[in-house]
């Protein structure tokens, strides 16, 4: 019986430890899950951010765009001659100023030079610099940089537009650049482009500081880093809540089949009074046999009530209970 009992308490063992490691291979997945949604989660926010500062740009080359087909569509348009706006060297002289009948002189401001005064009021107003650029330029200013001439050769390759974050911190900047391609209206002074088969003329890039889209990335990134550790704290505790209760409960039906196999097997029993003799014990030491009685008490819940069954009772008080 002793043995059986160390069988059936190793085996209740057994279904603990497996029920805790049960209990870790949960621990793991729920870890492993939030760590790749905190990843999901922070990768998509960076590229959530990228595509704003990309709508941003290019609401601006839109914009910008726009003026320069209603300037191209006006022929350009004249303005007073100023220390801001002199006459454009890069125009013929018959199309750089007229001298009014009273004597003012006007200059004439084309698309481009008119790109250039919005990108100063921009960039002294809102930090917002816009460039002109082309592989071919008449103005020497306008000579792409090095970003500029890769987003022009991926123009040329079918790349309708080019993004990108250049630096880290507050020294980040995010530029944007869309093409501009050959029309005929722009032959007029841009007669060198007829001999060339490409028809991407040239770009308009808008740069601005990334700074503000960090901060508030960083502010959602650390947002989603408290909601995801908050849950994955939940989860924890709920599994340590759970496992806790549930190694428990393994336990007490543990010692509930070692109580149920205490009364499994064979049982050495007395013939005439009905005691039981201890496994293991001595038979000829009376102290080894107890009453049947007390041998389940001691090994299940039940308790007893004496009384006497009809045979029992007429055996013995024959005057109390006649055949």
């Amino acid at each position: 019986m002793t043995e059986q009992s160390n069988v059936d308490q190793g085996n209740g063992s057994a279904a603990a430890a497996h029920a805790t490691r049960f209990l870790l291979l949960i621990g793991l997945i729920l870890c492993l899950s939030t760590i790749a949604s905190l990843y999901v989660d922070l990768r998509g926010l960076d590229v959530k951010y990228r595509t704003l500062a990309t709508e941003m740009g290019r609401s601006f080359f839109q914009a910008i765009d726009t003026m320069r087909d209603w300037n191209l569509g006006h022929d350009g348009l004249f303005v007073l001659a100023s220390k801001d706006t002199p006459p454009n060297p890069y125009l013929p002289d018959s199309m750089r100023s007229v001298v009014t009948t009273d004597g003012r002189t006007l200059v004439m401001i084309n698309h481009a030079q008119m790109t250039r005064l919005f990108s100063e009021l921009l960039t002294q107003d809102r930090g917002i610099h816009l460039h002109i650029s082309s592989p071919r330029p008449i103005r020497p200013d306008n000579r792409p940089d090095a970003w500029e001439s890769k987003a022009l050769a991926d123009f040329r390759q079918g790349s309708v537009e080019a993004s990108d974050v250049i630096g880290k911190g507050d020294a980040g900047v995010f530029r944007y650049m869309a093409p501009l391609h050959t029309e005929v209206r722009c032959l007029s002074c841009h007669l060198e482009e007829e001999k060339y088969d490409d028809r991407v003329r040239g770009g308009i890039s808008v740069s601005f500081s990334y700074a503000p889209f960090q901060r508030a990335m960083v502010s959602e990134r650390n947002r989603i880093a408290i909601v995801h550790l908050m849950f994955f704290s939940f989860g924890i505790v709920l599994i340590a809540v759970m496992g806790r209760q549930m190694v428990q409960n393994i336990g007490k039906l543990r010692e509930a089949l070692v109580r149920v196999k205490r009364l499994e097997g064979f049982l050495p029993i007395c013939a005439q009074c009905k005691k039981i003799r201890l496994m293991g014990s001595d038979h000829n030491d009376p102290d080894s046999w107890i009453a049947i009685e007390k041998y389940i008490e001691d090994r299940t819940d039940a308790e007893f009530t004496h009384g006497l069954c009809p045979r029992c009772a007429k055996d013995l008080y024959p005057n109390y209970f006649p055949s």
